[in-house]
């Protein structure tokens, strides 16, 4: 016996009936797993399983799939400071779930979905709709989804995005390049760009903005028994680690206190930055950076800014 549920999960939680039916499943199978409370109907023939994200689930019933910033989250991938839900549709789609129609926008009304109230940025684009069969219909292709980011974001942005592609979604520059093979010399100029070592966004934008004032950085220098570091400035004993909300948790602070103390008694200057401050205050940054750069014994220098 097939599984509807097994099959809507193997679409990463949201699925169209035409998929259902194609794994072998019957139109009894899907109305028993949705009585059952096994699969949610979330839009005529789209069905979403316990799986499914919050955004996979308002951009299927809102009658589209997620593009640009919010499908490169959802691969992983930097998306940039834009908490807009990027959705592609169809460039005639009608029918759309939002709070108010699409229309009203003009007028001052936000757009957001029916589910919940955050700001939707619908794209009404040629080939946008949602494919009924084989792929994903809640969120357009790891390609189109950088693609995307190029076109629609700040090239510091889309790098960043790009940066992670590779780092962590498991691309090679090559592989990058092909994608972009047929796009705009612009384009394929800031892919070229793109380069190994970015473990997060907000270290791409360190080392894009160090390397404009220019600053060379190594990322993911090794340090005996430290192991790697997020950025050090080439000739220097400088190196700069980029702190998340992951590094609060209290077994995070241990472990960055065990590093910082390795890393001094190496003879290493450790410049500690909040994601806040880089994306929040790069000035203050770039002066804690240099301040370091002229101290003349190890030490750790942390930088928070001001609330």
């Amino acid at each position: 016996m097939f599984d509807p549920v097994v099959i809507v999960n193997k679409f990463g939680g949201v699925a169209t009936r035409e998929q259902i039916l194609a794994g072998g499943c019957s139109g009894t199978d899907i109305t028993r797993a949705v009585r059952l409370g096994q699969l949610r109907r979330i839009r005529r023939a789209r069905y979403a399983s316990a799986e499914a994200t919050l955004d996979a689930i308002v951009a299927a019933r809102i009658g589209g799939m997620l593009a640009g910033p919010s499908a490169a989250r959802s691969y992983g991938l930097w998306g940039g400071l834009d908490t807009r839900l990027h959705v592609s549709v169809a460039h005639n789609a009608s029918r759309l779930r939002t709070a108010v129609p699409p229309s009203a926008v003009g007028r001052g009304e936000p757009l957001t979905g029916d589910l919940i109230r955050r700001t939707v940025r619908l794209h009404w684009l040629q080939g946008g709709g949602v494919r009924e069969a084989d792929v994903e219909c809640w969120r357009v292709t790891l390609a189109t989804s950088l693609k995307q980011m190029v076109a629609w974001c700040d090239p510091e942005t889309a790098l960043a995005c790009l940066d992670t592609a590779i780092e962590v979604g498991g691309l090679t520059p090559s592989q990058l390049a092909v994608m972009f093979s047929d796009a705009s010399p612009v384009s394929q100029a800031l892919v070229a760009r793109a380069r190994v070592g970015s473990q997060s966004g907000t270290e791409s934008l360190a080392r894009q903005r160090l390397e404009l004032l220019g600053v060379e950085v190594e990322q993911q220098f090794e340090v005996a028994g430290v192991g790697h570091v997020d950025l050090r400035i080439v000739g220097s004993k400088v190196v700069i680690e980029i702190d998340s909300s992951f590094h609060d948790a209290p077994e995070a602070r241990v472990e960055d206190a065990r590093r910082n103390r390795e890393l001094v008694a190496r003879g290493y200057v450790v410049v500690r930055l909040r994601y806040e401050a880089v994306v929040g205050d790069w000035d203050g940054c770039v002066s804690t950076i240099f301040s370091a750069l002229t101290l003349g014994e190890a030490s750790v220098v942390q930088y928070h800014p001001a609330v």
